[in-house]
């Protein structure tokens, strides 16, 4: 597909992106109704099978994608859809097909639901992605390419380009940093003389132990993904198993506070049986393994406050390289895909060039959510480093104690269930929670 000249206002001849990421190649089809070229360089080896890759050690773990992340990737990606149905990935009704044990309760289950989207591995669903991107003529993906600094005009104080490790060098009129977790972008700004963006790091110290599994010919479950939560501040333990492609089981343990999953058959096992309740351990105690047990331990909440500094223009950042978030709330892949949609929403209202300091606000507020979920929760166990040092405040405890009591009502009311996962999905506001008929039901 072409970019249609009469149909959108080009801002530029080339745009770069650095990492193809989900968040990379979400920005990269966005940037090609507005670029005549767009370049990803990733230093990764790219695979033409779904598989994983090394530079994406976490592609091995389970990850969520949430209603609102689905829509906007077959938004982006109207084929999408029917290319994960060829490779055999299941759909999942979250109202229906996903049940929840957390704060002492099982959630009530609900009535069929619109709340839907896919439950697969992290590397097919990247894999499938990527095939619908490189189905667009004016993009490029360039493997084993490292990105090593930024090119810099300081007359016109303007980003021009990227430099690799090979000391080649290419021009751009925007580049975009979605590298990642391992971002090198403040080192790079700050190698030009620019301000880096300060950072703000809260480690819950949780640590993964993955396992994929055969789905046992005996094993009928009425649901797609069960979850066994951890229960702050005494229950730092937590099981998360979901149905996938092939019909595998992905099985992963986790535990804060250093309580890490032992990575042998054994320990893996006891961990499992040591959960609150026993259908995480039962569903897989005879099952057949697939794959090595895995560790993860990289899940610290990074914010880097790229709307906190004055950016030189022709450059941006976005994804995990700006927010990235633990990843036991699921939110990752949806807020990449709202970063995308904030860009474009931006550059549909740039006349020759990107404001890229608006962007950058306008993504901290989108990020600001998503943040506040993951640290507030992390925050809850003792053994959270960093972050705010001061005690929970009157109101603070307020709210924790509401939402414990929603949780709990909830297991017993589906209509209260719906709203929490309808604002869990992001297709309705937080707000909602605090609605007085809400209110009613959960303090009466």
């Amino acid at each position: 597909m072409e970019v249609n000249k009469d149909l959108k206002r080009l801002l530029g001849d080339r745009a770069i992106v650095i990492g193809s990421s989900i968040a990379g190649m979400l920005s990269a089809r966005v940037l090609t109704d507005y670029f005549e070229q767009v370049i990803i360089f990733d230093r990764d080896s790219l695979p033409q099978d779904p598989q994983a890759r090394r530079g994406v050690p976490q592609s091995v773990q389970p990850h969520v994608l949430l209603t609102k992340g689905y829509r906007l990737l077959t938004e982006f990606f109207p084929d999408l859809q029917s290319e994960l149905q060829k490779q055999g990935v299941p759909s999942i009704d979250w109202g229906q097909e996903f049940q929840f044990y957390a704060e002492g309760n099982w959630g009530a289950k609900a009535e069929p639901s619109d709340i839907v989207s896919v439950t697969c591995s992290r590397y097919l669903l990247e894999w499938a992605i990527r095939q619908e991107l490189l189905k667009l003529a004016n993009v490029e993906i360039l493997s084993h390419s490292k990105v090593s600094g930024l090119l810099y005009n300081e007359e016109t104080e303007k980003i021009t380009g990227v430099e690799l490790r090979t000391a080649k060098q290419l021009t751009a009129d925007l580049v975009v940093d979605a590298s990642g977790r391992s971002s090198k972008a403040s080192q790079w700004l700050s190698a030009i003389g620019q301000t880096a963006p300060p950072e703000t790091v809260v480690n819950p110290q949780l640590g993964y132990a993955t396992r994929r599994y055969q789905l046992p010919k005996d094993l009928k479950p009425d649901w797609k993904v069960l979850l066994i939560s951890q229960t702050p501040p005494e229950d730092t333990r937590l099981g998360y198993l979901a149905r996938i492609e092939n019909d595998e089981l992905i099985a992963t343990l986790g535990g804060y506070g250093g309580d890490y999953p032992p990575l042998d058959d054994r320990g893996f096992l006891e961990f499992a049986q040591s959960l609150a309740q026993p259908d995480f351990y039962q569903a897989i105690a005879n099952a057949t393994p697939t794959s090595p047990i895995y560790a993860h331990r990289a899940t610290v909440n990074r914010r880097r406050d790229y709307d906190k500094i004055e950016l030189p223009t022709g450059f941006i950042a976005l994804g995990d390289a700006v927010c990235a978030l633990c990843p036991v709330y699921g939110q990752g892949m949806t807020v990449s895909a709202l970063a995308a949609k904030t860009l474009q929403a931006c550059l549909a209202k740039s006349s020759d060039e990107l404001d890229n300091n608006r962007f950058q606000k306008q993504l901290a507020k989108s990020n600001g959510f998503h943040w506040m979920v993951a640290t507030s929760q992390d925050s809850r166990f003792p053994t959270t480093v960093g972050g705010t040092e001061q005690k929970p405040g009157v109101a603070a405890k307020l709210m924790a104690g509401y939402m414990n009591k929603l949780v709990t009502k909830s297991a017993k009311k589906p209509s209260l269930r719906m709203t929490m996962i309808e604002v869990s999905h992001l297709l309705r506001s937080p707000l909602s929670l605090y609605h007085p008929a809400v209110m009613w039901q959960v303090l009466t």
